[in-house]
């Protein structure tokens, strides 16, 4: 029991006041640090990834939610949870990097480097060479004298040259042969998968190895003893036995197809008067896929009967000396073929 004097307890409450003031600075510098330090982990998590790309900072912002959450002492903390959810969304809401629009020239050489590493489609280019040398030979045999028959002599090793590259072609039979890959896919006729079976990758089969023999005989008479000429008529007989089947099978292809066109055209014209736009617009896509493949087998149609002529001219047993067709009118048809034929893979490759 003693007393304090007004002015001693007035001095030990300022000394308190003034104590608990620098306490709540130190316990509000160290949360704004904590908050700082937080948002700063989340910055540089974001930026710890290759670039910029969207698929990165939305990643990283999970990655950044996790480190709030649990932090040093393992407690959650609901004000850093709050910070981290309105800090993702910020960074979701990001302004992304537009990928470059491919020039002109790319995509040539995109295409290009498709076409030309296909062993099928860099013949179809071959081609090209061997018919227009062949048709520029012909065009100046009487003005120019030293390009004409340079021209000429291209268009024969371009045309020898082609007969290498068959030598891929045994195998890619076997395996159409086998597994019915060259039906093109599914198909409701049964009929078509039996075609391109039997009729189309079988007789290739047997068309192949006549080449390499007949190949052979020309280029090494002295080793291979055959009537190569003959040899390669036969050849030329199950080519043209393909062809017929080719042309067959994509009739059926043809017609399947404008059926589920035409079923097609009933629902998008159903779903238009419902004004189902989200469906009409995924039915206009499956319709132009209809009428790019149509497109496709009208140009295969076409091709093979470009082909059946020269193939029968070739089948027979005089081609050599008493051909059929007369040069102009053959290799006419075959250098149309060729035009034709690289502008089909062309335009599959960029539809």
């Amino acid at each position: 029991n003693f007393l304090i004097s007004p002015h001693l307890f007035h001095s030990a409450f300022l000394h308190q006041l003034v104590q608990f003031k620098a306490n709540t600075s130190d316990l509000l510098g160290a949360f704004v640090y904590t908050e700082e330090m937080s948002h700063l982990r989340q910055r540089k998590s974001s930026t710890d990834g290759k670039g910029d790309s969207p698929p990165d900072l939305l990643e990283s912002s999970t990655s950044s939610w996790e480190e709030n959450v649990d932090g040093a002492d393992g407690v959650v903390r609901e004000g850093d949870v709050d910070g981290s959810r309105e800090e993702a969304h910020l960074m979701t809401g990001l302004p992304t990097h537009n990928a470059a629009v491919p020039s002109k020239l790319d995509k040539f050489l995109a295409t290009y480097g498709s076409f030309s590493g296909n062993s099928f489609t860099a013949d179809q280019g071959l081609k090209i060479l061997q018919w227009s040398s062949w048709a520029i030979s012909y065009a100046t045999r009487r003005k120019h004298t030293n390009l004409s028959p340079s021209l000429r002599k291209l268009y024969s090793e371009v045309s020898m040259a082609r007969y290498v590259l068959r030598f891929y072609g045994f195998f890619q039979s076997l395996e159409g042969y086998r597994s019915g890959s060259w039906a093109g896919g599914n198909w409701d006729n049964p009929l078509i998968a039996k075609i391109a079976k039997y009729m189309m990758a079988g007789s290739m089969l047997c068309y192949y190895p006549m080449e390499h023999v007949a190949y052979a005989g020309w280029q090494m008479p002295q080793l291979v003893r055959v009537n190569a000429n003959k040899v390669s008529a036969i050849s030329c007989g199950f080519w043209s036995a393909y062809i017929i089947g080719d042309f067959w099978s994509s009739c059926l292809k043809g017609k399947e197809l404008k059926k589920k066109l035409d079923d097609l055209g009933e629902i998008l014209k159903g779903k238009k008067r419902n004004d189902d736009k989200d469906a009409v617009a995924d039915l206009q896509k499956e319709e132009t896929a209809l009428l790019n493949k149509i497109r496709h087998i009208k140009l295969q149609m076409l091709r093979c009967l470009l082909f059946i002529l020269p193939a029968i001219n070739w089948s027979l047993p005089n081609w050599a000396t008493d051909p059929l067709l007369g040069e102009v009118s053959c290799n006419g048809i075959m250098l149309v073929e060729a035009y034709a034929s690289v502008y089909q893979s062309v335009r599959s490759m960029c539809s």
